[in-house]
C-alpha cells in the first residue's frame, strides 16, 4: 500500500517553479517514494525514521514520513548546483 503525498500550496508554487528537467526528475522520483519511502531516501538531521531528504542530481526534497497513517508531507525543495 502507498503512502499519501501532502504538499501545500507554497510546496506547489515552488514545484511549478522549477526547471522542466529538476520538476521532471523530482516527479519521477516522487512515485519511487511513496511506494518505499525508507530505501527512496536518506536520514536528514537525526536518524528518527521520520525526517528524511530526497536526494537528485538537480534537486533535492526534504519530507517528513508518518508511518502510522501512510502519509508523507514535503516541506523543502531546493535546486542542486
Amino acid at each position: 500500500m502507498n503512502y499519501r503525498l501532502w504538499r501545500d500550496t507554497t510546496m506547489e508554487a515552488h514545484l511549478d517553479a522549477l526547471p522542466e528537467a529538476a520538476r521532471l526528475q523530482l516527479t519521477l522520483a516522487l512515485f519511487d517514494v511513496i511506494e518505499d519511502p525508507v530505501n527512496q531516501t536518506e536520514p536528514w538531521g537525526i536518524d528518527d525514521g521520520r525526517h528524511r531528504i530526497l536526494l537528485r542530481p538537480l534537486v533535492t526534497a526534504r519530507l517528513s514520513v508518518n508511518h502510522e497513517k501512510r502519509t508523507l508531507h514535503m516541506y523543502g525543495i531546493e535546486l542542486r548546483d
